[in-house]
């Protein structure tokens, strides 16, 4: 209890560490608040994947009178080029790029090149929502995000003093400010003021391998606990910001984008190395407990985030399943944040075992149901074919009362093997359980059944010491 209570308090490394916290939101949300404030056609715009990239138009959220197109590719605007590299370059800002004024963009649509007048307005209340929650997809992402702030927060104000929470509040505020950032889409208006170009490129990009994965890296040094090497070299801690620094130095001085992005894999294949070594050297239960959320949760946010690929490279066009994909993606930073904040403050630490265990029986059960479900399927349809000469909704009948029927059954042979084959202590002490019960209900001599009783606990719960009170029927 007083570890717990000191854990709470604050000292003067949690101070600077919220101070600096705080500092990054406020940049964040000041420069979106600037750029809200900017003139723009009132699109939403992306940057092609081609280098030189260019901005194409995707829809209209202002909702002004417009000559612009879903799909319409950005070339010029007064006749001021906007094509730059991947990230695209600042450009000079058009004399009619003002509030009220028109300028005119040259646009590349289709296989043709057309020139259109497009006015200046300015961002609203209803295009912000229209950005950010006219998809779920959208909405999912924003939200996720904001949430994982929320979860870094509340982890850091109950254990300010645990170095795994600082690092997991400098890695989810990293996160928010991107998102922060993101609440307006950046495009041409960003493109044209020098301030809010650098700003948006801090927040919505180069962010990434500064503070987001160096932060990470970090977490994983010192979770559940500080590694022995920092103990005996404490400076080492230092070295995430130091790769931080040096990825700003590449990017930004060195105009050196690729160097930066591979830095920031390194970081994030280091973490998932640095969070693989604690696995295999922690060995408390508690402290594995606490990896097991780690990363489970860090793979499930993984897994879930790889779903924006297939999107992203066209492999998946249904409008419907793209959506539910990209919403689900939306959502990764939410479980990585739970699983961490759980893991921090040992909230039911121990249900990880059973989520597990959960997850593997129903998970094979689905597989083994399906399997079953569409082989039968297959072969009551033959079967029909063969003595009707046509199929039959028989079959599927039919096949749905064979699942049902198997389903219990077939629940509990699975949840035997896996408890047989992957947690096999807790299979034997069911066992050793059920046979104390049966000696038990024998057992006539009190000195025989309280070995028997200390035998069964020692073999089935491990603990350091044991002691059995027996009460007398004396007062």
């Amino acid at each position: 209890m007083p570890d717990e209570k000191r854990s709470k308090r604050f000292e003067r490394k949690s101070l600077l560490v919220a101070a600096a916290a705080l500092l990054l939101l406020l940049v964040s949300s000041g420069q979106m608040l600037y750029r809200s404030r900017l003139p723009t056609d009132g699109w939403d715009a992306y940057t092609t994947e081609i280098d030189p990239a260019s901005w194409v138009y995707y829809s209209n959220l202002v909702g002004a009178d417009s000559l612009l197109q879903p799909g319409d590719e950005l070339l010029q605007v007064d006749d001021i080029s906007v094509v730059g590299t991947a990230a695209l370059a600042a450009a000079a800002r058009p004399p009619g790029w003002e509030l009220g004024g028109q300028v005119q963009m040259l646009l590349r649509r289709g296989e043709d090149t057309v020139s259109v007048e497009v006015p200046v307005v300015a961002w609203t209340a209803a295009a912000f929502w229209r950005y950010n929650a006219g998809s779920l997809s959208q909405a999912a992402e924003t939200v996720g995000g904001l949430l994982f702030l929320a979860i870094g927060w509340f982890t850091f104000l109950r254990r300010p003093t645990l170095p795994s929470a600082r690092a997991l509040l400098i890695f989810s505020t990293a996160v928010g400010a991107t998102f922060i950032s993101g609440l307006l889409p950046d495009g041409p208006s960003v493109q044209f003021d020098p301030a809010a170009f650098a700003l948006t490129a801090f927040f919505s990009y180069i962010i990434f391998g500064v503070l987001i994965a160096p932060s990470l890296l970090a977490f994983t040094l010192v979770f559940p606990h500080p590694k022995a090497i920092l103990a005996r070299h404490p400076a080492l801690l230092w070295l995430p910001l130091a790769l931080g620094i040096v990825v700003f130095i590449a990017v930004v001085p060195l105009q050196t984008p690729v160097a930066g992005w591979m830095a920031t894999l390194l970081m994030i294949a280091a973490s998932i190395l640095s969070l693989i070594h604690s696995a295999f050297t922690q060995r408390d239960a508690v402290s594995r407990a606490q990896l097991r959320w780690a990363i489970g949760g860090l793979v499930t946010g993984l897994a879930l985030f790889a779903l924006n690929f297939p999107v992203s490279f066209g492999l998946v066009t249904n409008l419907a399943l793209v959506e539910l994909l990209l919403a689900l993606a939306g959502l990764s930073f939410v479980v990585i944040g739970l699983a961490l904040g759980i893991a921090i403050l040992r909230f039911h630490l121990f249900d990880i075992d059973v989520i597990i265990r959960k997850t593997l029986q129903y998970g094979l059960l689905t597989a083994v149901l399906a399997g079953v479900y569409f082989g039968l399927v297959l072969l009551t349809q033959a079967a029909f074919v063969a003595l009707t000469g046509e199929q039959s909704p028989l079959a599927v009948v039919l096949s749905t009362l064979v699942i049902a029927a198997l389903f219990n059954p077939l629940r509990r042979r699975i949840q035997a093997f896996i408890d047989h084959r992957f947690y096999r202590k807790r299979y034997d002490a069911a066992l050793m359980l059920e046979q104390f019960a049966r000696s038990a209900r024998d057992e006539v001599e009190t000195g025989s059944l309280v070995a028997q009783l200390l035998a069964t606990i020692n073999e089935t719960l491990g603990p350091e010491t044991a002691v059995v009170w027996l009460k007398t029927g004396e007062e």
